[in-house]
Formats: structure tokens, C-alpha cells, sequence
């Protein structure tokens, strides 16, 4: 069986460590081409990863359109995502996005209506819910182990605000993403949270900038901070389950910490993703009565790969964990509401 010849459209950090290093391990998968605006960076990726010199380009579209690119990979900054997603899809070619999959609910939903109407695969990168300790902790909920849901804790923590010298990039410039951490970090908990919890009935939120002042990137004037530092949210689950949620930049002693517990009438679990091996749990009888909390080793059969599983999207083999682009679009929606009930201070509901 040839290859299938990959596309990534940004070659930033994003696209080196989940996408590009990972297609190296892929079965059936190679990365063919790259895309980026910035010349150094495409040629120093390029070097790296010993692509082609003919299939580095500048413009995304040559990229969507190379004979030799079979799928393709967006890690742009987020106000690209919805236009390049159609552009892909609209091209017959498979497509692969970063999360948030759009700036807007509206964008979003233009997504899926394109794709409705093309048999293209199409997948979004809430990388988490490929982490073992999530997808066991799936399991014991769906198999009614710890019994009904009464709340869930859930936090997402760095200190990336606070990296000396960090300048107004793209992320803190709302025309070009949209949010800061709401859509940055806190997309992933929304979407773990549907994923193990169920969809959402109502968020109350509340967002802050801490640093309201960066130098410009190219040069030593200050710009203002216009997207959130952090968002500490409260909500109501279809399933009768309410959740406290907190996400922040400005965690020091935080590189990248989330952490989620589920309590529930008959047991507990939790997890924390710097240790995604291990569950930590209260179940059955003889941890109930003697405060049991204790942590398991996840079986090998949870764990999974997020490229390998978009290379077995393209070749016709779902499999049931794979976030959709409706998924990204329901996220989209949740962080829409969340901006909202912040800026009027109240209860946003989804009818």
C-alpha cells in the first residue's frame, strides 16, 4: 500500500510536536509538504523533517492543491482555521484542524454545513482525548461503576503569562483568535467534559486579563492584551451533573497541569494529564468504606494515537473516540456562550 502524502499548513510548535514528529511513527502516512508564511521557519522545518524543497510553500492554497498531497493538516493561528478547513474539504482533500476549530459558532457552522454536503474525513485535534487516563475514565462512567454524576473539578493551569519577554503575539489579538485561554486551553476541557460528561445545558463565566500591556513583536512599543488570561466557569450537564471549571496562564509553578475529578454517588475518579498512565479511583465497596482512594494503572488497550488515528480515518476505519467536526462546532458554541455570559454577567442556557 503507497503512503498517504501529508500536508501541514503552520509549521510552528504546534505542528513539530503533535503532527510532524508523530507521522513519523504513523503506519501508511509520511509528511510530503509544509506551509508557512514565515520563510526561516518553513526551511528550517523543512530541513528537519527532509521535505522536499519543491513542496515548501508560502501559500496554503498550492499547498491544498499539490498533486502529491493527499490530506491535510491545519496549525494556523485560529482566524485561519475555518476558511483553510473549507478550502481543504471543498478540494476533496481529508483534513485534520487545530483546536478552536473556528473564531465564532457562525464560522463553525458554515464548516459543517460544507462538509455535509462532501464524503470528505474530517477530524479536529482535542488531542486529550487520546491521554489513556481519559479514555479509561470514559469507560468506568459508561459502564455505571461509580454510579450517578453529582459534580465534576476540573482545571487547566500554566504560567505561560508570565514568560519573560512574551510579546503580543497572535494569541493575545482577538481578531486573530477569537479568545485566550477560553479557546486555547479551556476548548480541550469542554470537550473532555462532553466527551465523559455529556453535552452542557448552562455556563455562568467569568474572564480577566492579568497582563494588559506587551511589546509589539516587531518592535519596543506596547500594545494592549485584548483576550483572556483566564476563565473560571460554572455549569449545569444535560445529565443532571453541575461542574467548576478553571483556566489560567497566570498559574506560576504551572507548565501544563489539568487536572479532573468526578465525583458521582457510588465512587470517585480523577486524573491528572502529567501522569496520563494512572487513574485514580474510589469504587465498590471496600474503597468506600475505608476511604480507598487509590491509583490504577491504565490498560494498554486505551491507549491511542492522534495521527495514526486520522491516517485510519482517511483509509475508511473509525473508531467510536474520534472527535468529529461536530464536536469542534459544539465546543465552538459552548465558548461563544461562555464570552458571552461573562461580558452580561449572567447564565447563558442551550436550548
Amino acid at each position: 500500500m503507497s503512503k498517504i502524502g501529508v500536508g501541514i499548513i503552520g509549521v510552528g510548535a504546534i505542528a513539530r510536536s503533535a503532527h510532524l514528529k508523530p507521522l513519523k511513527d504513523c503506519k501508511n502516512a509520511e509528511a510530503v509538504a509544509i506551509c508557512d508564511i514565515d520563510q526561516n521557519r518553513l526551511e528550517k522545518m523543512g530541513d528537519e523533517f527532509e521535505i522536499d524543497k519543491e513542496y515548501r510553500f508560502t501559500n496554503y492554497k498550492d499547498l491544498i492543491m499539490c498533486k502529491k498531497v493527499d490530506a491535510v493538516e491545519i496549525c494556523t493561528p485560529n482566524c485561519l482555521h475555518a476558511q483553510m478547513t473549507i478550502d481543504a474539504i471543498n478540494a476533496g482533500k481529508p483534513v485534520n484542524v487545530e483546536k478552536p476549530i473556528a473564531l465564532n459558532f457562525e464560522q463553525a457552522q458554515t464548516i459543517e454545513i460544507v462538509l455535509n454536503n462532501k464524503t470528505v474525513p474530517a477530524m479536529i485535534c482535542f488531542s486529550y482525548r487520546f491521554k489513556p487516563a481519559v479514555r479509561f475514565a470514559r469507560w468506568i462512567l459508561s459502564q455505571g461503576l461509580i454510579g450517578n454524576i453529582i459534580s465534576i473539578n476540573v482545571e487547566y493551569l500554566k504560567s505561560s503569562a508570565f514568560i519573560e519577554g512574551r510579546r503580543l503575539e497572535w494569541r493575545f489579538i482577538k481578531e486573530l483568535a477569537g479568545t485566550g485561554v477560553l479557546g486555547d486551553l479551556g476548548s480541550h476541557l469542554i470537550d473532555m467534559s462532553r466527551f465523559l460528561i455529556g453535552d452542557f445545558k448552562a455556563v455562568c463565566a467569568r474572564t480577566g486579563i492579568v497582563v494588559e500591556k506587551r511589546k509589539y513583536i516587531d518592535s519596543e512599543e506596547f500594545g494592549t492584551v485584548e483576550t483572556d488570561d483566564f476563565c473560571n466557569f460554572i455549569a449545569d450537564f444535560e445529565c443532571g451533573a453541575t461542574g467548576t471549571f478553571s483556566i489560567t496562564r497566570c498559574a506560576i509553578g504551572n507548565e501544563n497541569t489539568i487536572r479532573f475529578e468526578v465525583l458521582a454517588d457510588k465512587g470517585v475518579i480523577s486524573f491528572n494529564l502529567n501522569n496520563p498512565d494512572v487513574l485514580g479511583v474510589c469504587i465498590g465497596e471496600v474503597d468506600i468504606k475505608s476511604y480507598g482512594m487509590h491509583t490504577v494503572k491504565v490498560p494498554r488497550e486505551y491507549y491511542a494515537e492522534q495521527e495514526q488515528t486520522f491516517v485510519d480515518l482517511i483509509n475508511g476505519e473509525t473508531h467510536e473516540y474520534t472527535p468529529t467536526i461536530s464536536d469542534g462546532v459544539k465546543c465552538q458554541q459552548i465558548l461563544d456562550a461562555l464570552l458571552k455570559s461573562s461580558e452580561k454577567n449572567k447564565w447563558v442556557s442551550f436550548n
